[in-house]
C-alpha cells in the first residue's frame, strides 16, 4: 500500500469537504421540493463556487511564485523552474479570465421572460470554452496518467524531460477528483455532446476499476473513499434534475473542482522538490 504523506491527506480532506457539500446541494435541490432553489443559488454568477475557484487559482499563483523563489535561492536544479513557470502562467491566465473576461448572465426567476429561457432547447449546450476545459482536464488528468499506469511506463531519469515527467505524474487521487468534476453535468439534456460526455464518463469509471483491480499498489484508504464519493455522484446525477438552472450552473461547479484538482496536483509535485531531490 502506498505511503500516506501530508499533502495527500490535505488534498483528500479538502476534496471530502467540497464533495460532500456538492453532493448534498445536488441531492437536496433535486429531490426535496423545499430546497429546489439551492443549486441555483450556490451556482449563480459570483456565487459560492465562483469564490472557491478564484481562491484556489489565487493560492496556485502564490504557491508557484514561492517555489520559483525557493529554487533560485537553493541548490535545486534550475530547469524545474521552467515547468513551475508554466503552471504559474496557467493559474494567472485562468484567474485573469475569471475576474475580467468571462461574462456571466443573471436570471431573475420572478421575471416571466427570464423564466421562459429555462424552458428553451439548448440551454445545456456547451460553449467552446467549456468544451476545451472539460476535455483538456479529462485528457491531462485522467487519460494520460491511466496510460502511464496501464502500460507501467517509466521515464528516463537521466534526462531533464524524463525527470520532469516523473515528477509531475498525476496520482490516482488526482484522477478521481478530475473525473468527479467532469461528472457534474446533465448528461441526457446536453444534446449529442451530452451522450459523448456520458461515454467518456463510463470509460473513466472503467479505467478506475481496472486500476483498482490490477494496480493495487496504487490504492490506499483515501482512494477507496474518494472513489465511493465518485460513484455516489454518478447516481445522484443520473437520478435527479434541477430547476431554474442552465449549462452554466453545472459548469460553475465543474470549474471549481477543476481549479481545485489543478492546484492540488501542482502543489503536490512542487512539494516534492527538496534539496535532496531524487526524481
Amino acid at each position: 500500500m502506498r505511503k500516506i504523506v501530508l499533502q495527500h491527506t490535505l488534498f483528500s480532506s479538502l476534496f471530502f469537504i467540497l464533495a460532500v457539500f456538492t453532493l448534498l446541494t445536488l441531492l437536496l435541490s433535486g429531490v426535496v421540493w423545499d430546497f429546489r432553489q439551492m443549486f441555483r443559488l450556490v451556482t449563480q454568477p459570483y456565487g459560492v463556487y465562483y469564490c472557491i475557484g478564484v481562491a484556489f487559482l489565487t493560492c496556485g499563483v502564490m504557491v508557484s511564485v514561492f517555489h520559483i523563489v525557493r529554487i533560485y535561492s537553493s541548490h535545486l536544479p534550475r530547469f524545474y523552474s521552467a515547468v513551475i513557470l508554466v503552471a504559474l502562467c496557467a493559474f494567472a491566465l485562468f484567474l485573469y479570465y475569471e475576474l475580467f473576461l468571462l461574462k456571466r448572465l443573471y436570471y431573475d426567476i420572478f421575471s416571466l421572460e427570464d423564466s421562459l429561457k429555462f424552458t428553451k432547447e439548448g440551454i445545456f449546450e456547451k460553449v467552446p470554452y467549456q468544451i476545451y476545459l472539460d476535455y483538456g482536464v479529462y485528457c491531462l488528468l485522467v487519460v494520460f496518467p491511466f496510460v502511464v499506469y496501464f502500460f507501467r511506463l517509466s521515464f528516463d531519469k537521466s534526462t531533464k524531460l524524463g525527470r520532469i515527467l516523473q515528477l509531475t505524474q498525476p496520482n490516482l487521487n488526482v484522477m478521481i477528483v478530475a473525473l468527479f468534476g467532469f461528472a457534474i453535468m446533465p448528461f441526457f439534456r446536453s444534446g449529442v455532446l451530452g451522450y459523448v460526455d456520458l461515454v467518456f464518463m463510463v470509460i473513466g469509471l472503467v479505467m478506475m476499476g481496472f486500476l483498482f483491480w490490477k494496480r493495487r499498489y496504487l490504492i490506499g484508504s483515501y482512494e477507496f473513499f474518494n472513489l465511493l464519493l465518485l460513484w455516489i455522484l454518478c447516481l445522484v446525477m443520473f437520478f435527479t434534475s434541477h430547476s431554474f438552472v442552465d449549462g452554466e450552473s453545472y459548469f460553475e461547479v465543474r470549474k471549481a473542482f477543476y481549479y481545485f484538482v489543478f492546484f492540488g496536483w501542482c502543489n503536490g509535485w512542487m512539494m516534492k522538490l527538496t534539496t535532496k531531490i531524487s526524481v
